[in-house]
């Protein structure tokens, strides 16, 4: 406590000498670190935001009836704990009339735009990809009668080379978006897919265990970015949490919530969230992997297994699906 009063009252004025004497990066890197640890000195549990992507619907074989029953089940949950969700549209799989975003939206949550298509920036043509997105722009902005502020790459692929990485982001941009950045990634889709499976086979049981492991799972990634935050930036930071709009989360997200607030999170919208300072670090990563804003936040942090651990364990595991 201290150190930390030390450091709100000394700070500003030694990164201003810095300035004078011409020191201009060291005194940038001063005030950031000031910022940031005043920032988490303030909240005495770190910030997640819950964000889903592939609205309407993710998965295959599901009636519009059961696309509703579910969609119900998974806003109730949310909106009984107070949560505001951000949705991230897929746009090819919105209906006529758009009646399961107006559910979102009835509910109190906001919708972000995550392309027409779903295409990979890293293997599509610039100018393809843009009109991809924009055009899920006007159909999102359609739905919700004004300007959406939100935007997720598919994939989490934002280039993979230098160029078209900046020349996307800046037309992003100018559009009027902010980048719904990711911080804790995980393999959820492949549970989501195996659950599906063993629920419409009937292996109640199976399903269970599913479900058991969806919820380790996403403990377990929080844990992990939460502990590479800490590692990284020396303090708590806010984190994003991406899900998808399936069957698993609309009956088990409870659980989940449950599960990472006895963790230590406390659930906040994406807004808040992405007021963490740690999002206004430069973006030090080009390449072809999705990858989690802890990492690809300057300064570049090294190659870490744990991403492809998880999920390889969990394809052994559930290999036969």
């Amino acid at each position: 406590m201290r150190a930390r009063r030390w450091l709100r009252v000394w700070a500003p004025a030694l990164a201003f000498v810095a300035w004078v004497l011409g020191y201009s990066a060291v005194a940038m890197s001063m005030v950031e670190s000031w910022d940031e640890r005043a920032s988490a000195a303030q909240r005495e549990q770190p910030r997640l935001a819950v964000t889903f992507d592939d609205l309407p619907w993710n998965g295959p074989g599901y009636s519009d009836a059961e696309i509703r029953g579910l969609t119900d089940t998974l806003l109730a949950t949310l909106t009984e704990r107070g949560i505001h969700a951000t949705g991230l549209v897929t746009c090819r799989g919105i209906r006529p009339g758009a009646p399961f975003l107006r559910m979102w939206l009835d509910a109190g949550m906001e919708l972000g735009n995550h392309t027409w298509s779903h295409r990979d920036l890293n293997s599509t043509p610039a100018d393809e990809w843009l009109a991809d997105a924009k055009r899920c722009d006007e159909a999102v902005s359609d739905v919700t009668g004004g300007p959406v502020r939100w935007f997720r790459y598919p994939m989490l692929h934002q280039g993979d080379e230098l160029a078209v990485r900046d020349s996307v982001a800046r037309t992003l941009e100018r559009w009027g978006y902010s980048n719904a950045h990711v911080t804790i990634d995980n393999s959820e889709w492949l549970l989501a897919r195996a659950y599906d499976l063993a629920m419409r086979a009937g292996e109640e049981a199976e399903a269970t265990a599913i479900v058991d492991a969806y919820v380790a799972h996403l403990v377990d990634a929080a844990r992990h970015f939460r502990k590479a935050a800490l590692d990284k930036f020396g303090r708590e930071a806010d984190h994003v949490l991406l899900l998808h709009a399936n069957a698993i989360a609309a009956r088990h997200v409870g659980d989940l919530l449950d599960a990472l607030e006895a963790d230590g999170f406390e659930i906040a919208s994406l807004e808040a969230a992405l007021t963490d300072p740690i999002y206004s670090r430069v973006d030090e990563y080009v390449g072809p992997t999705g990858l989690s804003w802890i990492y690809r936040a300057g300064p570049l942090s090294p190659d870490d297994p744990w991403d492809d651990v998880a999920e390889a364990a969990l394809s052994e595991r559930f290999r036969w699906r």
